[in-house]
């Protein structure tokens, strides 16, 4: 027995040393300044989480900080926000007009203001090239409505503004694969002779955009770009309104009127033009009766014809016709705004039309207005002394129509 107790104690004995043993070797003396550093290196850094961390303009992520501005990512997502990408581009301008075919595809659906300003300050060369062909005549039969631009199969086009892709299709004898885009600033701009799509119908696209490749498709002779502008389904010498020689646009907007329908009577294979440049109806800034604003309006109502308009404002059917880019065929929409006369040609018939008619007004000079962000109809037309009914008479519109950020209004 007492063998026994003998044996149990010195297992516990040995028990107990190995006890504290253990706990000695794995614990830690206090450093001394002659002693070397053998630990660990530690781990310092900081992370944190959640929106509190943005106050300080400082991101942490496992240790490294991230340099980042999100300024610029934000103001360009607030840019976009501006622009309603399921909208119909210039939906009011089209008279509600949208269809995936054909280049004019308007005829005489939409009659047209008297004049329009474009915005073209956010443009892009849809390629970078030199002028091969111009806006002319092509023999005695046939007239290149556009400007081709020299450009290798494969080439990347580019949307030259913000719009809405509105034709995609391929035309073997002419224009080969082509695509027509209705941008938000109104016009319209056709690009041929297309490779190869890169986008397709009712996408929308901002400036600078690629929309194709470059090719040799349809009634062409070499690779290049066919590039026209249009207003309306009319096309537009897109010389008017881009500098080919420097790539950019000549100014920052451009006043559509009456005489930008006009036809050169010079051939197409002359590239290098210098002014002045005849024109089958010329016409200069003192004469030009849309940029001098010596111009008389008539607001459709409903019960009018042409005849009627005519007659009431001392012009013929024949002029009044001419004077608003349509024919006796025309259908007229109440609410529409015709010009009826210029102050030049009948002085008479104007003062006797802006005594009788309400709807008819007579202005000695143009003024517009670039809608901002936070802007309304009533806010504009308080702040140019009108009231709303005549800022929606002056830019044929509703008190219902969206405003677009940039969209330029008539005030005056």
């Amino acid at each position: 027995m007492t063998f026994q107790k003998i044996i149990s104690g010195i297992k516990l004995f040995a028990l107990t040393g190995c006890l504290v043993f253990t706990t000695t070797a794995f614990s830690q003396g206090a450093k001394t300044n002659d002693q070397p550093d053998y630990s660990r290196a530690k781990l310092l850094y900081k992370q944190t989480h959640g929106l509190d961390s943005l106050k300080g303009e400082k991101l942490f992520a496992d240790g490294f900080k991230l340099k980042m501005d999100i300024s610029v990512l934000e103001e360009a997502v607030n840019e976009r926000d501006y622009i309603d990408v399921d909208a119909i581009p210039s939906e009011d301008l089209y008279g509600g007009v949208w269809t995936n075919q054909h280049v004019n595809a308007y005829g005489s659906q939409v009659n047209g203001p008297a004049e329009y300003e474009i915005d073209l300050s956010n443009f892009t060369m849809p390629v970078v090239g030199h002028v091969t062909s111009n806006f002319g005549r092509r023999g005695s039969r046939r007239y290149h409505y556009g400007v081709d631009i020299k450009a290798q199969t494969g080439d990347t086009i580019y949307a030259a503004f913000d719009g809405k892709i509105r034709v995609k299709q391929f035309d073997r004898r002419g224009y080969g694969y082509y695509i027509v885009i209705r941008h938000i600033n109104g016009l319209e701009t056709v690009y041929g002779h297309l490779s190869k799509f890169l986008v397709t119908e009712n996408d929308f696209v901002m400036s600078g955009d690629p929309i194709g490749l470059a090719g040799n498709t349809g009634r062409s002779f070499g690779s290049h770009l066919h590039l026209e502008t249009r207003f309306l389904g009319k096309p537009i010498d897109p010389n008017f309104i881009i500098d080919f020689d420097n790539q950019v646009c000549h100014r920052d907007s451009y006043l559509v009127s009456n005489d930008s329908y006009k036809k050169t009577s010079l051939s197409s294979r002359v590239i290098q033009r210098k002014d002045p440049i005849t024109y089958v109806k010329s016409t200069t800034a003192s004469t030009n009766k849309f940029v001098s604003g010596d111009v008389t309006h008539y607001k459709i109502k409903s019960g009018d014809t042409l005849d009627a308009i005519a007659r009431k404002h001392g012009v013929t059917v024949s002029q009044l016709c001419a004077l608003n880019n349509m024919t006796t065929r025309t259908t007229l929409r109440v609410g529409k705004t015709l010009l009826v006369n210029t102050k030049a040609s009948s002085t008479t018939s104007s003062t006797e039309t802006s005594s009788k008619d309400d709807d008819s007004t007579t202005t000695s000079e143009v003024k517009h207005y670039k809608v901002k962000k936070g802007d309304t109809l009533g806010s504009i037309a308080n702040r140019n002394g009108l009231s709303l009914k005549q800022l929606c008479t002056l830019n044929n519109i509703t008190a219902k129509t969206t405003l677009s950020i940039g969209k330029t209004l008539r005030v005056s």
